[in-house]
């Protein structure tokens, strides 16, 4: 500066600061950084990664969804299914025994005796197992074993009492059975069904939500897919360039995934279809034709003790013996080549047995109880006893068989997406890395 008197010159040459701020309409904006080609590669790179993860996400996360479940099924619902089945079998079978061995008036051979404790035993041992096998959560379960458990308990009490005084000549010992076996049927056997019913419709509950296809898996894998496709086409355009390499690879492994997803999932769906079409649901059926058929037999054994002079007896058993037939026929021959055999024997056993109760009841008719009695305890091939136990064999193998079919069936759509839930991640993360390789290139030719 250059002072002349009082007045002060400025430099024309001085550097006026203030330019070298920029104004704040000059500055750009985010929404300038997007719009242009920079920003616009910028964003496309992060949607197609959040894209590509999140199809591995997802799909990783129904996977270990439904393998939790299948798990589940075969580890859990299906075994205890299975042991509510044994013990209603075990308890039914305990009670025919016990009143078989009235029958002989005090001099019961030996098997008979055996008979019952054997199924004393097997019904101990099948509370014990679906006991360990039922979820802490299934307070219902609990509570219904619990109470069958107390109830087992009383009634083998009041038998070996009924026992006792049969074997002393003391004619209170019928009253006693009668007890026992009242409430057996009355309460033990209801119970002991109720919770078979429960459990076979708990399966069937998870075979159904386990045989759904997943939709949203597919739909985020296909966007994510087709994402990549609509950017590949864009940056070609853009970069004047008929491939992107990164992209490319991004596609690929998007399409494997959702190949793969696709054909793990429908492998899976159809086992699990088969495992319920051609396993559990007839499974649940001869399940329930087989509780009829020991029910029939209680009630052919009741009438027999009994003398005839209580016509509900044979009205039960016909009862009971209609709906077995029609259980044997609605699933014969539609089983499965596996259990068509079993059930075809299940339904001749029953006819002869139908043949030979008919002639047990007509002795009973006339009065003839001796006669009824020794053909009720007779072990020949042609006796009611003989009958009962081809039809009884005949379907426990097709429960056997069904449940074979049902249990590799299952095991099968768990093992089909075993590696899908680690595989989905993977790929979505090499799809990523392979969509920032693609796209940070064409990014650094801005710069």
């Amino acid at each position: 500066m250059f002072l002349r008197g009082d007045t002060v010159a400025d430099d024309p040459h001085a550097l006026d600061e203030s330019l070298l701020i920029e104004p704040e309409w000059r500055r750009p904006s985010w929404r300038g950084f997007v719009a242009s080609t920079p920003g616009r590669l910028s964003v496309i790179a992060l949607v197609l990664v959040a894209a590509a993860l999140a199809a591995g996400t997802v799909t990783s996360a129904i996977n270990g969804a439904r393998q939790q479940e299948i798990n589940a099924l075969r580890t859990h619902s299906e075994p205890l299914a299975d042991a509510a089945q044994s013990l209603y079998s075990s308890l039914s079978i305990a009670d025919a025994a016990a009143t078989t061995s009235f029958i002989f008036g005090g001099v019961e051979p030996v098997a008979v005796p055996e008979d019952y404790n054997q199924a004393v035993g097997d019904a101990s041992n099948a509370l014990v197992t679906a006991s360990n096998g039922v979820d802490p959560a299934d307070t219902e379960a609990l509570g219904l074993l619990s109470e069958v458990s107390r109830r087992f308990a009383e009634y083998t009490s009041l038998v070996s009492t009924a026992r006792a005084n049969d074997r002393s000549g003391n004619p209170i010992g019928i009253t006693y059975l009668r007890n026992a076996s009242s409430m057996m049927q009355s309460t033990i056997l209801p119970l002991a069904h109720r919770l078979c019913t429960e459990q076979w419709k708990s399966v069937a509950a998870t075979q159904m939500r386990t045989t759904r296809l997943p939709v949203a898996a597919f739909a985020v894998t296909t966007s994510a897919l087709g994402a990549l496709v609509l950017a590949h086409v864009y940056l070609t355009r853009k970069s004047r360039r008929l491939f992107n390499p990164g992209l490319i690879v991004a596609t690929l492994l998007m399409a494997s995934l959702l190949t793969w997803s696709v054909a793990a999932f429908g492998i899976s769906t159809s086992a699990g279809e088969r495992a319920r079409t051609d396993g559990a649901q007839p499974l649940s059926a001869i399940a329930t034709a087989r509780i009829l058929a020991q029910q029939a037999r209680a009630d052919e054994m009741l009438g027999v003790l009994q003398r005839g002079s209580d016509p509900q007896s044979e009205v039960d058993f016909s009862r009971h013996s209609t709906v077995l037939s029609e259980i044997l026929e609605q699933h014969r021959n539609s089983s499965g080549e596996a259990a068509d055999a079993a059930i075809a024997d299940a339904a001749a056993a029953l006819e002869g047995w139908r043949s030979t109760h008919e002639s047990l009841q007509q002795k009973l008719v006339i009065g003839d109880y001796p006669a009824a009695a020794a053909m009720a305890v007779d072990p020949g091939a042609l006796a009611p006893a003989a009958r009962f136990l081809a039809l009884d064999e005949a379907l426990q193998s097709a429960i056997n068989q069904l449940r074979n079919e049902d249990r590799e069936a299952t095991t099968e759509a768990y093992r089909s997406t075993s590696l899908l839930g680690v595989g989905a991640v993977v790929l979505g993360v090499l799809a990523g890395f392979s969509v920032g390789g693609g796209i940070w290139p064409r990014l650094n030719e801005y710069h």
